[in-house]
């Protein structure tokens, strides 16, 4: 039977060439515009074959090369610290959480309702967690959440188990943007227990829930999946005939997904690691620490070729500590890292980890204090890339120092934004178990921009890692795209080619294909799993992960289409027309629009807001016009410029922005904080589009 634990500022003036940026300019206003239904053009999903150019390339650091190389930490963690988070009765736990932006989390777990234990759903609005209303099976028997995971605000599916009397059940919770409710699933049987430990859905219609059932004689691993309409027992191996489980899972397609837990073969537990391939679990080999054995409890896995897994290793007697267990996957196999334990520790157990990247993760879970090991406190690693480091989260008041007990269980990051972790605490005698969440932000200090030659110029903490400057294009640059974690980006020509530099992986391209219009822009999915592509006649190309929503392919359009921007689910997107002029397309909501105003000058480019409840719209004057909840910080409108605007990107706080003109000015705006330009450079070609 698998252990609890693993159960679960002000505007900043700035210069470009020497011009200093003021706040003034046109102000955002929300003048009515065009949103039209998906309609068909360009069909995404073309097999990017093509020319030589398209790849992941070893290309030599030739070209344009600014702003001090790389750095050892493209994603800067801040300190941890505690949110205020309700209770209801009388203990609380929280086991896990999902969040989608930084302004929609949801955490669940249980809390003793006194006669029973009863679900606890707690979400974050962006300024406040609340405990929402969360359906049980009945009021008398047991009922706990143990994952969670949330594709869009408007779809997330929590599971865990139900007592029925005599055994527990699987319990499937889903959230449908207004309310939670049980969802129908599956036993193996009415009288042997059958347990949910984590979910990982990749859309509405794809979910992989996890868990262990009973077969009277053993645990054995137990998958469900969810096919759109239902849950289904799916079979799994196990590779003992003794007790086999699953603790977690992730799923970074339909067709991949990453199942971890622990096996007990010849006496001893050992590490367990199964994949999905889109029809069949299969176990993958993993290593076991020397020793008395060892669990891994969650695994995280930005793209096919890296993932973390956590974990401990297992008791072996009294006198024998519990230590850290991280595994790594390159791809081609599993490996233990090291993984440094807590100064002063008399155990570490890791329950929960969440990558942005291959070099971005963010583990936690509690480590003892005491030789007995009845005290426990908060713990936390991150990972640089290059090693992990001890980074411990607060640990709330006890009312005896020395006696403290806080630990996490759950843990997820949004890329350069933000991480939250859930567990609880218990302050001291009398009290009761609380929730404890903590958040951290983390951020990518700098920025890039790119010119029409594929010279990369990186500044701040953005790193260098490789242009096109060097090479002989086919067709100009037009445009970038950073990854999740900062650690790589993709450039794209006006032909489809796709350079992809380091960690951003080559999924495709038009390059070899003959285009009706140009292409203008790019955005990536926020896992770096993917990326579309956008023409001037706002045909739509999807690679990866990205899916096709629909596009202005077909459409009579007024002005051409110059940009687009990703929602933070990753599940829509918004095109741009010059006029301003804004088209919606999955999740993506239309908040307003300058197509029926008359302007001094062409929009440019556009940024979304982490919430995706809002966009910047710029022009080539600098002008900025703000909708939904996109707050207008300043712009270049009234001053005279040396070269055009022509892009811009926002902080992942959401709180700034800066623009980019064609020499490499750079205007900061908000918390947006100047780190340099080109703009007393003599460029060989003109900047043309820029990351953050």
């Amino acid at each position: 039977m698998r252990r609890r634990f693993g159960m679960g500022i002000a505007a900043a003036a700035l210069l470009a060439a020497g011009t200093l940026s003021m706040g003034m300019g046109t102000v955002g206003a929300g003048a009515a515009s065009t949103s039209s239904a998906p309609t068909s053009g360009h069909v995404g999903g073309n097999p990017g074959g093509g020319d030589a150019r398209n790849g992941n390339h070893a290309v030599s650091p030739a070209g344009h090369v600014a702003g001090g190389g790389a750095v050892p930490h493209t994603v800067q963690p801040g300190p941890w610290s505690i949110a205020t988070s309700p209770n209801a009765s009388t203990d609380n736990y929280l086991n896990q959480d999902s969040c989608t932006s930084a302004t929609f989390c949801v955490a669940v777990g249980s809390n003793d309702a006194g006669s029973s234990t009863q679900t606890l759903i707690e979400q974050w609005n962006g300024s406040t967690w609340t405990a929402v209303p969360s359906p049980n099976t009945s009021p008398t028997e047991d009922n706990r959440l143990e994952g969670v995971s949330c594709v869009t605000t408007t779809f997330c599916v929590a599971v865990g188990s139900s007592e029925n009397g005599s055994s527990n059940q699987t319990l499937v919770e889903t959230w449908n943007g207004t309310s939670w409710s049980i969802a129908s699933s599956p036993d193996t049987s009415p009288t042997y227990s059958d347990d949910l430990y984590g979910v990982s859905c990749t859309s509405a219609s794809f979910c992989e829930a996890v868990g262990e059932t009973y077969t009277g004689s053993a645990e054995q691993t137990l998958a469900l999946n969810w096919n759109g309409s239902a849950w289904i027992i799916q079979a799994t191996p196990n590779p003992s005939t003794t007790d086999s489980y699953f603790n977690n899972v992730t799923c970074h397609t339909a067709t991949w997904c990453i199942g971890v837990g622990s096996a007990t073969v010849g006496g001893v537990d050992e590490t367990l690691v199964l994949q999905w391939n889109g029809s069949t679990w299969s176990v993958v080999p993993s290593p076991t620490p020397a020793g008395p054995g060892a669990y891994l409890d969650d695994v995280s896995c930005p793209s096919p070729t890296f993932c973390a897994a956590v974990g401990y290793t297992a008791y072996h007697g009294s006198d024998t500590n519990t230590a850290p267990v991280i595994e790594q996957w390159n791809g081609t196999a599993w490996t233990i890292v090291a993984s440094p334990a807590a100064a002063g520790s008399f155990g570490d157990e890791l329950g929960a980890v969440s990558c942005t990247g291959p070099t971005f993760c963010s583990t936690v879970g509690y480590n003892y204090t005491d030789s007995s090991q009845d005290y426990y406190v908060t713990e936390g690693l991150v990972w640089n890339g290059t090693a992990w480091s001890q980074q411990p989260p607060q640990n709330p008041a006890v009312d005896t120092p020395g006696t403290d007990q806080a630990e996490l269980y759950g843990n997820s990051c949004v890329g350069g934004q933000v991480c939250v972790a859930v567990g609880d605490a218990y302050p001291g005698s009398g009290a009761n178990d609380a929730t404890l969440i903590e958040t951290q932000a983390i951020t990518r200090p700098g920025y890039r921009f790119v010119a029409s030659d594929g010279g990369v110029f990186a500044f701040g903490g953005a790193s260098f890692n490789g242009s096109a400057g060097s090479l002989t294009l086919n067709k100009p640059v037009v445009g970038m795209a950073a990854t999740p974690d900062g650690g790589g980006y993709w450039l794209v020509a006006s032909d489809g080619g796709i350079f992809a530099y380091g960690d951003a992986a080559f999924y495709g391209s038009t390059g070899s294909l003959t285009l009706n219009k140009p292409i203008v822009g790019m955005a990536s999915t926020p896992d770096g799993g993917g990326y579309w592509l956008v023409a001037s006649d706002g045909g739509i190309f999807a690679y990866g992960d990205a899916v096709f929503y629909g596009s202005t392919g077909g459409l009579p359009l007024n002005k051409p289409i110059v940009g687009m921007a990703a929602t933070p689910s990753g599940h829509g997107y918004w095109l741009v027309a010059s006029d301003g002029g804004i088209f919606a397309y999955g999740d993506a909501v239309f908040h307003g629009s300058t197509g029926s105003l008359t302007l001094n000058k062409p929009i440019v480019g556009m940024a979304s807001t982490p919430s995706g409840n809002g966009y910047w719209l710029v022009a080539s004057d600098g002008g900025i016009f703000a909708f939904g909840d996109a707050v207008f910080h300043g712009s270049a409108g009234s001053l005279t410029l040396n070269k055009p605007v022509v892009g811009m990107a926002a902080t992942p706080s959401g709180q700034g922005y800066w623009l980019v003109a064609s020499d490499g000015g750079i205007f900061s705006y908000g918390d947006a904080v100047f780190h340099g330009s080109t703009g007393s450079l003599t460029l060989n070609k003109p900047i043309v589009g820029m990351s953050a």
